[in-house]
């Protein structure tokens, strides 16, 4: 029988949701990474990716909740840590119905509660943006204020990534959800004098207008795309992710500002 890890510190630790600016900018990794960092801290962290798309039946296939599961060294079943996953890589609402279901809010918030019974930490990753649609009426902006979990966001750290990255903290703050931080990841190798110019630009001018702590770059790493259990040891321990989880135990301490309070229902 697994034992229940120390508490570290902070025995009113809740959890995190982390979301992006968009699709394929890096959720899984800054997640799994910051699940990493936290457990060898000695909190018990649960994980969960309530809905993912575009998941191969085969057996080698690596999702991303399979992931999140080894970085926290987590026992508890795949059907909880993704209780939606589904073949098509397209919106959820979309691939839920290609397979004559649909996506039930009240299950996912049923399963977050269950495993939060069993973990000290939640650290939940969603799906594409904060309005990618879960159902044919509700998009990820949505989940995140019912399950009243403060945000991560993920964005890219290259051309274009201020305007997403200002759009999807906009969204957030007009539903009064707190934010924690933004971590800029690089997609691809920077390796131009161009590029390099491009990602100091976005970073500069997101530290001014951001308002909430930026976090990164966090570069790109081939060895991640060959081993990724081994790459996300060394990356668990850098100082962004390092100072990633600094902020999220810290907003575990604080009381909310008025501007990131969840309304009192």
């Amino acid at each position: 029988m697994r034992r229940p890890k120390q508490l570290a510190a902070n025995s009113s630790l809740r959890g995190i949701f982390v979301t992006a600016t968009d699709t394929g900018v890096g959720k899984t990794l800054v997640t799994s990474a910051l699940v990493r960092c936290l457990t060898l801290r000695g909190i018990d962290v649960g994980v969960m990716k309530p809905i993912e798309t575009g998941v191969s039946r085969l057996p080698k296939a690596q999702s991303d909740g399979a992931r999140l599961r080894r970085a926290a060294g987590s026992c508890d079943p795949m059907a909880e840590v993704s209780p939606y996953v589904f073949r098509l890589p397209v919106a959820p609402v979309s691939a839920a119905r290609a397979e004559g279901t649909t996506v039930r809010i009240a299950t996912i918030i049923r399963v977050f509660h269950a495993l939060r019974q069993k973990h000290t930490f939640m650290a939940v990753e969603g799906v594409g943006g904060v309005y990618a649609p879960l159902t044919s009426s509700l998009n990820v902006v949505d989940l995140i204020y019912q399950l009243k979990l403060p945000a991560i966001v993920v964005g890219h750290s290259g051309l274009g990534g201020i305007n997403h990255a200002l759009l999807t903290l906009q969204a957030l703050r007009q539903r009064k959800i707190p934010i924690v931080a933004l971590v800029l990841n690089q997609r691809r190798p920077v390796l131009t004098k161009s590029d390099r110019l491009q990602e100091q630009s976005t970073i500069t001018l997101l530290r001014r207008l951001a308002k909430v702590p930026v976090v990164g770059p966090i570069a790109h790493s081939q060895s991640l795309n060959q081993n990724w259990d081994e790459g996300l040891v060394h990356l668990a321990e850098t100082s962004a992710i390092t100072k990633l989880a600094k902020l999220v135990l810290a907003s575990e301490r604080e009381t909310p500002s008025p501007h990131g309070r969840y309304p009192e229902p």
